[in-house]
């Protein structure tokens, strides 16, 4: 989950700037580019949950957020896709990479709506931040969660349950969820590249059942444990790899 400790970081780089064990590369917007996952959404999804539960206030939440690049312009994209309500729409990011972090303050273009914290998303201090976050705009939920690209870093250093347990919580927080997966091959990947550094493996690399396909497995937590519904899957972008839209299925 562009998860780590700054001084693991820099080791890795120091090595191969692409043997990284937690995902939290540098300049990695340069590769990926923020506007072209943002390409990818739909435009008349996010308001679902909404349309019984109206709402002046809109909040999405962005796990694994790196130096908030992509933050910056999904919080753009939700103000526009919803321009004719003209919710309030803020977005806070989360990353374990105290570097990263300071990178997305420093450069933050709308402090008022965007807010950056460093923290652990599996640990119960960031649960806590998040629900006093969403205290102070009077929300139960965030509107939409995003995952971009972080679930394989979770799956590779906290196992299948780690997986499953990343995806509740991120459900019990949201209305809707976004999840980029990434495919097995990028496991392998991730794992050579570890290998190559002499930096070891992935220790829980070869206990993993949830193998193959990714993101079938995944579809199978959020319809299965989470209890979501498919909203959509978008066409692939230009390395590949298709959104996952899930949401909240409407109480009985």
């Amino acid at each position: 989950m562009k998860e780590s400790g700054a001084d693991e970081r820099k080791s890795d780089e120091r090595t191969d700037p692409g043997a990284i064990r937690h995902g939290n590369f540098m300049n990695y917007y340069q590769f990926h580019p923020a506007e072209e996952r943002v390409r990818q959404l739909p435009r008349g999804v996010w308001q679902r949950q909404r349309v019984a539960h109206p709402a002046r206030k809109y909040a999405g939440l962005d796990v694994g957020c790196n130096a908030g690049d992509l933050t910056y312009v999904l919080r753009d994209f939700l103000e526009e896709a919803m321009s004719q309500d003209r919710p309030e729409v803020s977005l806070i990011g989360v990353d374990l990479d105290p570097v990263l972090i300071e990178k997305a303050r420093e450069r933050n273009p709308r402090p008022e709506r965007l807010t950056f914290e460093c923290l652990d998303f599996l640990s119960e201090d960031c649960d806590g931040m998040l629900r006093r976050y969403l205290a102070k705009l009077d929300k139960a939920r965030f509107d939409v969660v995003f995952c971009f690209s972080i679930t394989m870093w979770i799956h590779l250093n906290h196992g299948d349950g780690g997986l499953e347990e990343f995806l509740r919580r991120a459900c019990e927080l949201a209305d809707m969820i976004v999840v980029e997966p990434q495919s097995w091959r990028c496991y392998r990947n991730a794992s050579r590249r570890l290998r190559r550094a002499k930096l070891g493996d992935f220790p829980l690399l070869k206990e993993l059942k949830y193998t193959s396909d990714p993101m079938k497995h995944i579809e199978d937590i959020l319809r299965g444990p989470c209890g979501f519904r498919r909203v959509t899957v978008t066409a692939g972008n230009e390395w590949g790899r298709m959104l996952l839209i899930y949401e909240r299925k409407p109480e009985e």
